[in-house]
């Protein structure tokens, strides 16, 4: 399980090239963080005045002499204590209203540049290459476009913004308490060293617990995403308790790292409650002599207090947001490293472009998807414009990796792949994919209409061009039982059986219109009536185009212009049908043996 998960590295939050990555999806946007970060320290300022407010009401009215006694506010008198009210309320509300529009407006930020985040991401998967998802599990997949994401939201409309302002507010605290009583201050400066250290402590050991957390969350993606795809196979093996066993010792292993983040807070946060208690006894302590001398005033006592309840309480935010933004980071790196991964498309150098598929060439390829393990060994073999190539042989034997490397999702470890006498490496993959039509043993149809299903690309094709490919492709039952091109479908195409979704799939074919086309065992699932009657439109889809046929059964390429037999990556017999049966070989046997 440990294969597919990354070890992730500690984050540096100087990492500037993670910083170059993510600033284009920032930039639009950054004056809408700055104009946040405005808001977050005006809202700082006047929640700062308000215990100097307190102090004001306190000396100035409550234990004033007399009545009518006033108390300066910022060098300006204030005659009576119903106008300070007023002051007092009208800063609270304005303090109210500007943290409820920055609120709103960070929110925002966040959402449009995660919207943008996460469009770019999926796009940008969409365009790897077939190689980087056999190395990546789809749960871990799902964990980027999904989890790593929203920690980046978390990172830009909370971390970001709030961490300035709970620093501002800090340092804005300590100006305030020096102003206020410059002894008192340097008294307790001593906690000081002790918050820091434990701060520094808490967030390493914070930041151990977030990292395992995030491994065993990808775990449990990877197992409950291949749990699904094979639900049929573990309900019928049957191996439903297995799995639920060992779904359980992974979601214990996840429970046992969350326990010990939540004992690391535990500790943590009682700590800072506790050092916040034995300040605010110190300066009771302290301030008891001075008040006693007259040296402070009672309303300076008070107001010093809550400052120093005010300085705890961002000093809670900060220890937990750092982590939060360890954890984005790390999110970030995740994020950033499959955006820096290269797509299939255009080769570095110029491109030539091709405008119609009518040749395809082998020179000598060979390929192996593991160094070492060869595949393909030696392939090569030509097609002329308007040919049909037969592909058979035994399970294993390499007919699905010659799909592979025609359609580009794999390159060739040695050998040229011509296509009208071009190199496959000196054309962009995406103009051979444009024109080619790929029919695959496990038909693939997604949520939605038929329609959507059968023209996904957006090309402007009218109901009744949709409507021939489905008459070609024999799909006659999607009118009958269903609703036509409005029928919906659930996902892996449900209420369609097998052999109907593949029927749908080869109309989609139809309505393509390529120049190359490729059926991949396409038959497989089909009874003897429907394969013929695909037979039959797959006879005029072929006519004047290059066509690739792979069959289990040979009397499905008997009449192609070409058949390779392949045995362990070799092509072991090469002709027409007529050439094959004639030279008595190993195809002659084959097809002896399937008529028996």
């Amino acid at each position: 399980m440990n294969s597919t998960v990354h070890e992730e590295r500690v984050i540096r939050l100087a990492d500037t090239a993670l910083a170059r990555a993510v600033w284009p999806f920032i930039r639009p946007f950054a004056w809408m963080l700055a104009l946040s970060t405005l808001l977050a320290l005006a809202a700082v300022s006047l929640e700062l005045a308000i215990p100097a407010m307190i102090q004001k009401a306190l000396d100035g009215f409550i234990l004033s002499p007399g009545p009518g006694t006033g108390t300066d506010l910022a060098g300006i008198k204030i005659p009576s204590f119903q106008t300070f009210a007023l002051i007092f309320s009208g800063i609270v509300v304005a303090g109210f209203a500007i943290s409820f529009v920055q609120t709103l407006f960070m929110e925002y930020t966040g959402q449009k540049i995660i919207l943008n985040l996460r469009c770019a991401l999926f796009s940008h998967m969409t365009r790897l290459p077939v190689s980087y998802f056999d190395e990546n599990a789809s749960g871990r997949l799902v964990s980027r476009v999904a989890g790593d994401i929203e920690n980046m939201n978390e990172m830009f409309t909370t971390v970001l913004v709030f961490m300035v302002k709970d620093l501002v507010l800090m340092a804005g605290v300590l100006v305030m308490l020096f102003l206020l009583d410059p002894g008192l201050t340097l008294f307790l400066s001593w906690i000081l060293p002790v918050l820091l250290v434990t701060v520094i402590l808490f967030s390493r050991t914070a930041r151990r617990a977030f990292r395992n957390i995030r491994q065993k969350i990808g775990e449990i993606n990877h197992q409950f995403s291949e749990g699904i795809n094979g639900i049929k196979v573990i309900q019928t093996i049957p191996a439903v308790e297995t799995f639920v066993r060992r779904f359980e010792r992974l979601n214990l292993a996840h429970f046992r790292a969350a326990m010990f983040q939540i004992r690391i807070f535990a500790l943590f946060m009682p700590l800072i409650g506790f050092l916040g208690t034995a300040l605010t006894a110190a300066i009771l302590w302290k301030g008891s002599f001075f008040t006693a001398d007259q040296s402070m005033s009672l309303g300076e006592l008070v107001a010093f207090l809550t400052y120093v309840k005010l300085f705890f309480r961002p000093l809670r935010d900060l220890s937990e947001k750092f982590n939060l933004l360890q954890n984005a980071l790390a999110s970030a790196e995740r994020i950033v490293t499959v955006l820096n991964r290269p797509k299939t498309g255009a080769p570095a150098g110029s491109s030539k472009p091709i405008q119609e598929i009518e040749s395809l060439e082998f020179k000598g390829i060979d390929f192996s998807y593991k160094p070492g393990t060869p595949v393909l060994k030696d392939i090569s073999f030509s097609l002329a414009p308007g040919q049909a190539l037969g592909i058979a042989g035994q399970t294993g034997s390499g007919k699905t990796s010659i799909i592979n490397l025609i359609t580009g999702f794999y390159g060739p470890g040695a050998g040229e792949i011509l296509f009208n006498g071009t190199d496959l490496a000196r054309l962009d993959i995406t103009e051979i994919r444009a024109r080619t039509a790929l029919v695959m043993q496990d038909p693939i149809l997604f949520s939605g209409t038929i329609r959507e299903n059968i023209c996904p690309w957006g090309a402007d094709l009218q109901d009744s061009d949709l409507e021939s490919a489905l008459e070609k492709a024999g799909c006659r039952f999607l009118f009958e039982k269903f609703q036509g091109l409005d029928t919906r479908l659930m996902e892996g195409g449900r209420p369609l059986s097998s052999g109907e979704k593949q029927l749908v799939c080869i109309a989609r074919a139809f309505a393509f219109d390529p120049d190359l086309i490729i059926f991949d065992e396409a038959t497989s699932y089909m009874d003897s009536q429907s394969e013929q009657a695909i037979h039959n439109a797959m006879e005029k889809l072929l006519q004047g185009r290059l066509s690739i046929l792979i069959a289990h059964r040979l009397s499905t390429i008997r009449n192609c212009d070409k058949i390779i037999l392949l045995r362990n990556g070799r092509i072991r017999e090469q002709g027409s049908h007529k050439e094959l049966t004639d030279l008595g070989g190993e195809y002659f046997h084959l097809l002896q043996g399937e008529k028996i």
